[in-house]
């Protein structure tokens, strides 16, 4: 639905091939800690980098800031990410991550959870050492760590008769306060300008929004219903309130779960009418929408 936006920032990475490189071993660095060692094979193997990208985009240059605190800080961000992973895939009761078996797979949900909490201790305790002498860099840092965790719990609690908005304002929190976070820190940081910093924030956020709308999508591309983790969970994400809402669509057909109705969600899902209701929808919570319709714009 949205992948053209995701593959325009995709398409950047390769300007910052030297940035990527140094961030996985600042990443390295931090996991090279006795505790951490077992997460080395699931936290190196890198993902998009999305977050990443963004940040190196919106780095202007600061003679001021050291390499090491503008790399160790976008380096914390994606702990953070991977540590809210952890948390993720025992919520969800998911054994692959990224085509391989995830950490919950071969370690247990117990140690998961055990494990990503200490990552976000250490990663929030070495941000500070970074930062702690700027409040707004320090205090944005935590609240937007915090706003991951309080997503993820609202998220939880969509059910049947949840509204679009609901789900905007969880997935805002949960996904876009790790893309808002490095967007502005990168402005802000390199050229300490809070009012466009803060603009990039809000585009940030935006993205977020549309990155967990495209992964709600993505659960409803598989073949067979049983490898669509959403529709196997009854988990009621943007797709589902859509139908809902906008097709008459008897949920009954989602709860009583087989491949006839499977089918049916699929085809509707990825039809021109539900496409264009959700850019409709999005423009409406998204104030910067307009600008992801040219991917020449978005960065």
């Amino acid at each position: 639905m949205f992948s053209e936006i995701i593959d325009a920032i995709l398409e950047k990475k390769r300007l910052f091939d030297y940035d990527l490189k140094t961030l996985e071993m600042h990443i390295a660095n931090f996991i090279s800690n006795d505790n951490l060692k077992t997460t080395a094979p699931f936290i190196l193997k890198k993902g998009k980098r999305l977050r990443a990208t963004l940040y190196f985009n919106f780095w202007r240059g600061n003679n001021k800031i050291s390499d090491e605190i503008k790399y160790k800080t976008i380096a914390l961000i994606e702990i953070i990410h991977f540590a809210s992973m952890l948390h993720d895939d025992v919520v969800d009761n998911n054994f692959m991550r990224r085509e391989e078996a995830s950490f919950m797979k071969k370690y247990g949900g117990k140690i998961s959870i055990i494990l990503g909490d200490f990552i976000i201790i250490l990663a929030i305790k070495e941000f500070r050492k970074l930062h702690n002498d700027n409040p707004i860099v320090r205090n944005l840092f935590l609240r937007e760590c915090s706003a991951t965790a309080y997503g993820a719990f609202l998220e939880q609690q969509l059910n049947i008769n949840s509204t679009f908005a609901q789900y905007v304002r969880s997935a805002s929190l949960k996904t876009g306060s790790l893309f808002k976070l490095p967007c502005f820190l990168a402005n802000y940081l390199s050229t300490g300008n809070f009012p466009s910093a803060k603009k990039i924030a809000i585009w940030g956020l935006c993205i977020g929004i549309i990155f967990q709308a495209q992964n709600d999508f993505n659960c409803y591309k598989f073949t067979r219903f049983e490898d669509s983790e959403d529709y196997v969970q009854k988990n009621i994400t943007l797709p589902i309130i859509i139908l809902r809402d906008y097709f008459d669509f008897d949920l009954k057909k989602f709860e009583l779960q087989n491949q006839s109705n499977y089918d049916e969600i699929k085809d509707l899902i990825f039809s021109k009418k539900f496409k264009r209701i959700v850019e409709s929808l999005l423009n409406k919570y998204l104030t910067v929408i307009h600008k992801f319709r040219t991917p020449r714009r978005m960065i």
